[in-house]
């Protein structure tokens, strides 16, 4: 796993608060974090971070520089649905369904596309009775296992990981 970017970063949190999985203050938590760490004067996109209340959160973070690598942002943001899983603020269903529309919708990236639809015929399965419930509960346990490695990567969430 490379090191996420700032630019991948930004991009983790666009897609983040269009799934609903961030507050913008975490954004700005965020922001105010890389202030007080950087060594050189802040840059106007990091300053509009952290202190613009009138535009949008995902707007401003158009504006940081560089260019995002889709699969490390992706990666970010399924590792933070399988934290929001296990802290209870998501059920399976509701990421399943999340990720369901996201493949339907072309949005998620190819190499995660095809386990989204899996794990949506999974829990179609266990609805309909030809899948079991211990079965669905390990495909999901192993469609989130490549991305516990960018837990650690998730700039200061609001929850807590699990210890």
């Amino acid at each position: 796993m490379r090191q996420p970017t700032t630019k991948d970063l930004a991009e983790y949190f666009q897609l983040a608060l269009e799934a609903g999985l961030c507050p913008e203050n975490e954004i700005e938590s965020w922001a105010d974090k890389m202030i007080v760490e950087a060594s050189s004067p802040t840059p106007g996109w990091l300053l509009n971070l952290s202190i613009e209340r009138d535009t949008s959160k995902s707007k401003l973070l158009e504006a940081v520089p560089g260019e995002a690598d889709k699969h490390t942002a992706w990666s970010l943001l399924l590792s933070r649905l399988g934290v929001a899983n296990r802290t209870g603020q998501l059920s399976r269903e509701q990421i399943v369904r999340a990720l369901f529309r996201w493949a339907v919708n072309r949005e998620i990236p190819d190499p995660f596309f095809t386990g989204a639809y899996r794990l949506d015929d999974s829990l179609d399965g266990t609805k309909e009775g030809w899948n079991s419930e211990e079965q669905f509960i390990k495909d999901f346990e192993d469609f989130f296992v490549p991305f516990r490695s960018f837990e650690k990567s998730l700039p200061s969430p609001t929850f807590q990981l699990p210890s």
